[in-house]
């Protein structure tokens, strides 16, 4: 994963102007002068907020997100969709903070950091009481943080079992860098366990991936069921959960036949956007590449710019 760098007319582009207007708004002192790269003026994502506010353009958010994507299936992609969503935030310039809530850190891998490359984990945040700061490292994007896992993040769920407070660690954890962020994802092993329950407690938000087959459409009942054990329990409700169907080939009569029946039966979350099939999405993070870097004009990142618009729909840029 790389830093991305905007040229001129891309970046005037997102904001909703012209390139002339750019520089001439350059030239007046209205904007600063941007970093030049071999005679080439040269733009960065985390500076768009300044732009926007020095247009009279309302904020990137209004309202800071804490999401977590979660199925007790495994299989569904969640952890591709989750990372690639994540970079293109930061590619439009929001503050975000990953979590990787999964000892096999495949949400690390698929931003291209290595598991030796950090110290610590969420393990050493919930049990250790280390401060979170210090383990939320820096990505090759300056907007794009994360808090990384690997095996040893394992003994967590042990570790919880006897502590008090155990469900909750992470929500008060988190208190004291949420305000930092436009948004917080995070992204969750396939089952429910001490940990998941943690990010649950922690977020206002679930996103929920589904294959377009009958297995993942019988998974949503365990899992609703399991909410709203944790809703009567913790006297706690998300603020939305959005069901999204992932993998999605409209040519197979399976893909179809399960499509109409999340219709039916889970209307009220149901995305409008669907995440079609796409070998490119794969290979991005097979290589540790978002999609938007590795085939940005492909379906795949096409897919992911509409989800981004369906669940910020006043976002005061042009992508």
């Amino acid at each position: 994963m790389e830093e991305t760098q905007y040229a001129a007319k891309e970046f005037a582009s997102l904001l909703g102007i012209s390139k002339s207007e750019l520089l001439k708004m350059e030239a007046e002192g209205t904007f600063p002068e941007p970093c030049m790269e071999d005679g080439m003026r040269i733009y960065l994502p985390h500076d768009i907020p300044q732009y926007l506010k020095t247009l009279g353009k309302p904020p990137l958010v209004d309202v800071k997100k804490r999401q977590i994507f979660l199925n007790f299936k495994g299989g569904t992609g969640k952890t591709s969709v989750s990372a690639f969503y994540a970079f293109r935030l930061a590619q439009l310039g929001m503050k975000v903070l990953l979590i990787d809530l999964d000892p096999q850190g495949h949400l690390t891998q698929c931003l291209g950091i290595n598991h030796g490359s950090f110290d610590a984990t969420l393990y050493s945040v919930l049990i250790e009481r280390v401060d979170i700061c210090d383990v939320i490292i820096d990505t090759n994007m300056k907007n794009l943080k994360l808090i990384p896992a690997n095996l040893d993040l394992s003994p967590v769920e042990l570790a919880l079992t006897s502590m008090n407070a155990r469900e909750l660690r992470l929500k008060k954890s988190l208190i004291s860098v949420q305000d930092e962020y436009d948004i917080i994802i995070m992204d969750a092993s396939p089952s429910i366990g001490l940990l998941n329950l943690n990010g649950i407690l922690a977020s206002n938000e679930l996103f929920v991936p589904v294959l377009a087959d009958f297995l993942s459409y019988h998974g949503l009942k365990i899992l609703f069921e399991t909410l709203a054990t944790i809703e009567e329990d913790f006297d706690f409700m998300l603020d939305n959960i959005y069901i999204f169907l992932n993998h999605y080939n409209a040519s197979h009569n399976i893909c179809q036949r399960a499509r109409k029946a999340l219709e039916e039966h889970y209307s009220g979350y149901l995305m409008k956007t669907i995440i079609r099939q796409d070998t490119k999405m794969a290979e991005a993070a097979s290589m540790g590449m978002p999609i938007h870097q590795y085939a940005p004009n492909n379906r795949g990142a096409t897919d992911i710019n509409s989800f981004i618009r369906e669940i910020f729909p006043n976002l005061p840029i042009a992508f």
